[in-house]
């Protein structure tokens, strides 16, 4: 009885009418289930609210995400599903984005923490007029975590004796966020010609934002020991392989987040 008298004031009134006897579509929050910083699983939320008295079905729904006004994907769900009646129904639209692809696909800009994002599409119930699509389009901010870049700067050798040899490696640390980044247990290991010559621990350092810092990592080699290659290249002041794995966890403006570098290059000693 219900639904044929909803049918009856949908007919009678026509399809500009007939849009208030549909359900109020909200774009309700953007909720971030898991980041890291190869990847983000987010979830667009959106309120669907019915204000009749019967169960009224969405037929389908598109979407297309776009970060600074560039597209990143569509897609759509032709299945729908029920809405009950005079009731709040929560649509979920679950979105995982991999940063190294958004961003080279997305010229984000260097020195922000959040990019902006739309999204748009059409929300389509069934009516006894046939399928009503009603458009949205959404928009707001989005995270725009970015993995900090490390390079070898320096290699310096600051003392020297016919036992041993201590040095100092600056390696450089940039930040494109807009925050500062705090880096917290930076657990390390350190080799020199393929070889291991050091590990240590670095409880904190930060790197201001929209800058490089540097952190410095001591090494003391027992020149003993330390083989003819390793050797030469200290007293000739000549270059190095040098290679460097780390685990620390990173603050940034989105939470504490874990973060592992390998990094290798080739660098001269200097005095």
């Amino acid at each position: 009885m219900r639904q044929s008298i909803l049918t009856l004031a949908v007919l009678i009134s026509g399809c500009a009418e007939a849009e208030r006897f549909l359900p109020k579509v909200k774009f309700d929050k953007l909720d971030v289930r898991a980041i890291t910083f190869e990847q983000i699983d987010t979830d667009f939320v959106f309120n669907v609210s019915n204000p009749n008295p019967i169960e009224i079905n969405l037929a389908s729904f598109s979407y297309a995400l776009n970060l600074q006004e560039i597209e990143l994907f569509s897609g759509g769900n032709e299945d729908g599903f029920g809405l009950a009646n005079r009731g709040d129904t929560q649509l979920v639209l679950p979105v995982d984005i991999v940063f190294a692809d958004a961003w080279n696909t997305v010229s984000a800009t260097r020195g922000e923490d959040v990019v902006g994002f739309g999204l748009n599409g059409h929300f389509g119930f069934n009516t006894p007029l046939g399928e009503m699509k009603l458009p949205y389009d959404e928009g707001g901010n989005f995270p725009a975590l970015r993995t900090p870049k490390f390079s070898f700067k320096k290699l310096k050798l600051t003392h020297i004796s016919i036992w041993d040899a201590d040095l100092e490696i600056d390696l450089g640390v940039v930040n494109e966020h807009q925050s500062t980044l705090f880096f917290d247990n930076f657990d390390y290991g350190l080799q020199l010609g393929g070889k291991s010559v050091a590990s240590g621990l670095v409880h904190t350092f930060d790197v201001d934002g929209d800058s490089e810092g540097t952190v410095t990592l001591p090494i003391n080699i027992d020149l003993l020991t330390a083989g003819v290659t390793l050797v030469d290249a200290i007293i000739g002041r000549g270059e190095l392989n040098i290679g460097l794995s780390a685990g620390m966890d990173v603050d940034t403006p989105f939470g504490i987040i874990p973060l592992s570098i390998d990094e290798t290059g080739r660098v001269a000693i200097t005095d």
